[in-house]
C-alpha cells in the first residue's frame, strides 16, 4: 500500500497525527494522504505513482516518490503561511541558481493552489551519506557553501528584489516571534513558565539592527538540509527556506545550528560555543572579508533571537530538558551574547 511510508514514518515519531497535512487533506490517514499525492502527481506530472521512498513533515510536508514513468521526483506541500507571491520567486530562483552551479534540485513545477495551501515538484537528487556536522572540515565546508550560496545570489542581482522576504521573518516589530513553523507549537497557550525566555527575546529585539547589505540566503543552513563530500557542499535541499533577508541574521543562524541532524534523537545536536564561534571565523574567511564591529554585534543579538524562538518551540512542547535544547544555549548565552557580543563565546 502506498501509505506505507507513511504510516512507518508516524511510528517513528510515536504519533498518530499530522496537523500540516489534516489542515491541507483534511485527513491525517497515510494511505488517503498517499492517495491524494498520487492523485496530484497525475494531473500536475502526468504519471502515478510507483512506490515512496521516503515521507517527512515539520515545515512541510515532503513526499520522494517514484512515478510509473520511472522518474523519481520530490513533490512538497507547503505550510499555508507561504504565499503564493513567495513560492512563484522561490521557483524562479531555484532554477536559476541551479543552472548557474548551485547544487540543488531542478523545480519540475511550480507551487499550484490545492486547499489552503500550495504544492510543487522538483527532481529528487541520489542519497548519499550524510556528513557528521559536528566534524570541523564538514562545518569549514558548510560555511563556504553558504558564502557561495550568497556570492551567486549576488551575482544574479538576486540580492537586490524587494520583494523577496520570508514570510516568517523574525522581523516583524509587533509581534515577539513570528508564527510558528509547525501547528505543535501554541505559543498563546503555553505562556506560563515561558518569560524567562520571552524576557530574552524581547532584548534582543530591541537590540537589532540592520547592518551591511541585503543578500540572497538559505536561512536553515545546516547538515539536514545539505549535503557535503569531499570538503563541499554538493546538494541543497529546504528552498522554501531561501529569500533575501540581512546577511548577518542567516550567519547567525547558520552558526547556532549548522550541525543539527533530527534524524540522530537523543544525542549531541547543537554546536558548542567555540564551534560557533569557529563557524563565523569559516564564514568571514570564505566570504573574503571580516565582518565590521557592528556586524559581529548583530550576528551574535540575531543568535539570541534564533535561540529564543527555538527555546519557545521546545518550552511550547515541553521538550525534555535533559536533552542537548536550545533552552539550555540561551540560558547559557542569551544574557553574555547581548552585553558582549560574540567575544561571550570565547
Amino acid at each position: 500500500m502506498l501509505g506505507a511510508v507513511i504510516a512507518a514514518r508516524l511510528a517513528e515519531w510515536g504519533g498518530d497525527d499530522l496537523p500540516l497535512e489534516r489542515a491541507v487533506f483534511g485527513t491525517a490517514d497515510p494511505d488517503a494522504l498517499a492517495a491524494a499525492v498520487d492523485a496530484w502527481c497525475v494531473e500536475h506530472l502526468g504519471a502515478g505513482i510507483a512506490r515512496y521512498h521516503f515521507f517527512d513533515s515539520s515545515s512541510g510536508s515532503v513526499h520522494g516518490v517514484a512515478l510509473t514513468n520511472g522518474r523519481d521526483v520530490v513533490v512538497k506541500v507547503h505550510r499555508p503561511a507561504l504565499p503564493f507571491s513567495y513560492l512563484a520567486t522561490m521557483f524562479h530562483v531555484q532554477g536559476a541558481l541551479v543552472e548557474h552551479g548551485i547544487p540543488g534540485p531542478r523545480p519540475l513545477v511550480a507551487p499550484v493552489p490545492y486547499g489552503p495551501a500550495h504544492v510543487g515538484a522538483e527532481t529528487m537528487l541520489p542519497p548519499m551519506p550524510r556528513a557528521d556536522g559536528h566534524d570541523p572540515a564538514v562545518r569549514r565546508a558548510i560555511a563556504r557553501g553558504l558564502a557561495d550560496f550568497v556570492a551567486t545570489g549576488h551575482a544574479l542581482g538576486f540580492d537586490r528584489r524587494t520583494d523577496f522576504a520570508h514570510p516568517m521573518a523574525l522581523d516583524d516589530p509587533t509581534r515577539l516571534y513570528p508564527e510558528p513553523h509547525s501547528r505543535r507549537f501554541d505559543f498563546a497557550a503555553t505562556t506560563a513558565g515561558a518569560e524567562w525566555i520571552d524576557d530574552l527575546a524581547r532584548r534582543a529585539h530591541a537590540a537589532r539592527r540592520v547592518v551591511g547589505a541585503p543578500a540572497l540566503v538559505h536561512g536553515d543552513w545546516r547538515i539536514e538540509n545539505v549535503e557535503v563530500a569531499d570538503g563541499r557542499v554538493v546538494a541543497i535541499f529546504d528552498w522554501d527556506s531561501v529569500c533575501v533577508e540581512p546577511e548577518m541574521r542567516a550567519v547567525a543562524t547558520a552558526a547556532r545550528t549548522y550541525p543539527v541532524d533530527w534524524q540522530r534523537p537523543n544525542g549531541e545536536h547543537f554546536p558548542s560555543d567555540a564551534d560557533m564561534a569557529a563557524f563565523v571565523t569559516d564564514y568571514e574567511d570564505a566570504r573574503g572579508a571580516p565582518f565590521t564591529t557592528d556586524e559581529r554585534t548583530q550576528v551574535a543579538v540575531e543568535i539570541v533571537a534564533g535561540v529564543a524562538y527555538g527555546a519557545r518551540c521546545e518550552q511550547s512542547i515541553q521538550y525534555p530538558e535533559e536533552l542537548d535544547t536550545q533552552q539550555d544555549m540561551l540560558r547559557r548565552l542569551g544574557a553574555r551574547l547581548l552585553d558582549h557580543g560574540l567575544a561571550a563565546l570565547e
